[in-house]
């Protein structure tokens, strides 16, 4: 059985949101576990048993959240293996894996979909998805008031479903 591997932090619900609906559409698929982790608990175990990863996130001050980060922090050495005896350097014990994110903004967004990419680039990871920036509606910029719109819901759900068939065939 593959498996999607979904780390995220919500304060407030969005990003929670966006990643129920991910698993909504995930879990319709046979051959597929998509479990989830919160970015406080997840270690490098659950990254190096994942087939393929999701990170979801609100923004927070145009970056990605500080738990999140903190999980980065945590976990990134773990998951490269030292070649420095072979006269390498590092390399990634996850390279090639298929990635993407889910960013809850009260803004724009963009800077917290950077922040995560830029970091997971060290572990070489395949962006298999450009990613949903979903923005708050009904709230006043950059707040975390305000709700998500059904059409980026049911975008996070038809990238789950989309995700989990293209990982059975070997598509990703």
């Amino acid at each position: 059985m593959k498996r999607i591997l979904v780390i995220h932090h919500s304060a407030s619900g969005g990003a929670r949101a966006l990643v129920s609906a991910f698993l909504d559409g995930a879990s319709g698929v046979d051959g597929v576990a998509a479990i989830t982790r919160s970015a406080t608990v997840a270690d490098a175990g659950d990254l190096l048993g994942a087939d393929a990863l999701v990170f979801a996130t609100p923004e927070n001050f145009g970056y990605m959240a500080g738990t999140l980060k903190a999980f980065f922090d945590r976990v990134f050495y773990a998951c490269m293996t030292d070649t420095t005896a072979y006269g390498g350097g590092t390399e990634s014990r996850i390279a090639g894996r298929p990635y993407a994110v889910l960013v809850c903004a009260g803004n724009d967004g963009t800077g917290a979909m950077q922040s995560v990419d830029r970091i997971v680039t060290g572990w070489r990871l395949r962006k298999a998805h450009p990613g949903i920036i979903a923005r708050r509606v009904g709230g006043e910029a950059g707040s975390s008031r305000g709700d998500l719109a059904r059409t980026d819901l049911d975008a996070a759900r038809e990238l789950g479903q989309l995700f989990a068939e293209a990982l059975t065939i070997g598509a990703l």
